[in-house]
């Protein structure tokens, strides 16, 4: 959400300040982000370089309270579409990395010849405004038949953020501008379309909402929608929802090989220890062993990172190999890891032979979000 805060008291030994965005509820906001934001929009005087207690400012909320840690906030506002992202404080255009090099050309080639990018520069933005912003075509884009979809939201988003620069400025302490959809909403137009086929849900008021979403935003290609309804069995249960849900949270997770991992989270890190267990080696030395059951590993642990959506710091203990072998492990679980839409960092190995690695933390864990 985007809030009208007000900045209750700075920090400089942290490099941050304290923003309420509403009474008793205090956000975090790094210092440096708003002398580098020349697009921070100051409501109730006008900016000098500087801030003080009592300011008032437009935040928008970009991680919730994770665990003791409070939310946090930014003043580097951005609208998010299926295709486009609109980002303030920039005036260039982005293209995704994943998109194909020749479906990148197209693209620029559609948005110069509407008029809207000029040598990847944003044009026609409204000067009056005294806010630059930018855009960014997201990997969804790659796979459109029709261009004028990307148009058509661009269009939208720059529409929404030149209303909200409009009355911002207007609205009382504590407003709120800008409210987000719904998380399950979010998180169906964040994901890669051609990652699933169907929605299917047994909750008439999520179809609803969803349907209504689609209605709404008819110029974006969606995968079909499915209210399930059998009095026999639930939907839950049709896919087995509660026992993947039980494996998912288990601390241990068994290999195909019949090694397995044991995965415990701590407040500062989580830790994941890789065990040889039922493993026979049929043929070849003890090392080869090791080789094979820490290569799958690396696989399942890449995938456990997403599906519990672990971030912070990671610590991994792999079986003990040889030097070479260690560097054959790291290089294919940072190609695993390139993967996860999440930024993810293979950072080193240690002296002790612990494999380090950092998950940009951006939403809670699944155990947290299910209230565990």
């Amino acid at each position: 959400n985007i809030y009208v805060g007000k900045v209750k008291n700075i920090s400089h030994n942290i490099g941050g300040c304290f923003v309420e965005i509403a009474p008793d509820n205090l956000c975090y906001l790094q210092l440096d982000e708003i002398k580098e934001n020349s697009s921070a929009l100051f409501v109730n005087r006008p900016w000098d370089e500087s801030i003080k207690a009592g300011d008032e400012l437009v935040v928008q909320v970009v991680r919730e309270a994770i665990k003791t840690k409070l939310p946090s906030v930014t003043t580097k506002i951005s609208f998010s579409g299926k295709y486009v992202v609109l980002s303030a404080g920039q005036t260039h255009l982005g293209i995704s990395g994943k998109i194909k090099e020749e479906r990148k050309k197209e693209i620029l080639s559609f948005l110069q010849d509407n008029n809207l990018v000029n040598d990847k520069k944003i044009c026609n933005i409204d000067e009056t405004l005294n806010v630059p912003y930018g855009f960014i075509v997201r990997t969804n884009a790659g796979s459109l038949q029709d261009n004028g979809i990307i148009l058509n939201e661009w269009k939208a988003l720059e529409e929404k953020w030149c209303n909200l620069i409009s009355y911002a400025k207007t609205r009382t302490c504590y407003s709120c501008l800008y409210q987000e959809m719904p998380t399950y909403i979010k998180n169906l137009r964040d994901i890669y379309d051609a990652n699933y086929d169907e929605i299917i849900t047994d909750c008439e008021d999520i179809y609803y909402n969803l349907k209504q979403h689609f209605d709404e935003n008819s110029s974006t290609e969606h995968a079909d929608l499915r209210l399930y309804n059998d009095d026999k069995i639930t939907l839950s249960n049709l896919y087995g929802i509660p026992s993947k849900l039980e494996m998912a949270l288990g601390s241990r997770v068994w290999l195909k090989s019949g090694g397995y991992l044991v995965i415990e989270s701590t407040e500062a890190l989580t830790v994941i220890d890789v065990n040889s267990g039922k493993y026979e080696s049929r043929k070849g030395t003890p090392d080869n062993s090791a080789y094979k059951i820490n290569m799958e590993a690396a696989e399942e642990i890449a995938y456990q990172l997403k599906l519990r959506n672990l971030s912070g710091i990671i610590i991994v203990d792999f079986i003990n190999m040889k030097k070479n072998d260690n560097e054959q492990l790291l290089h294919y679980l940072k190609q695993l890891c390139r993967k996860d839409s999440v930024p993810t960092d293979v950072v080193d190995i240690t002296p002790l032979g612990l494999v380090e690695i950092t998950r940009k933390k951006i939403n809670k864990t699944l155990k947290e979000q299910l209230n565990l």
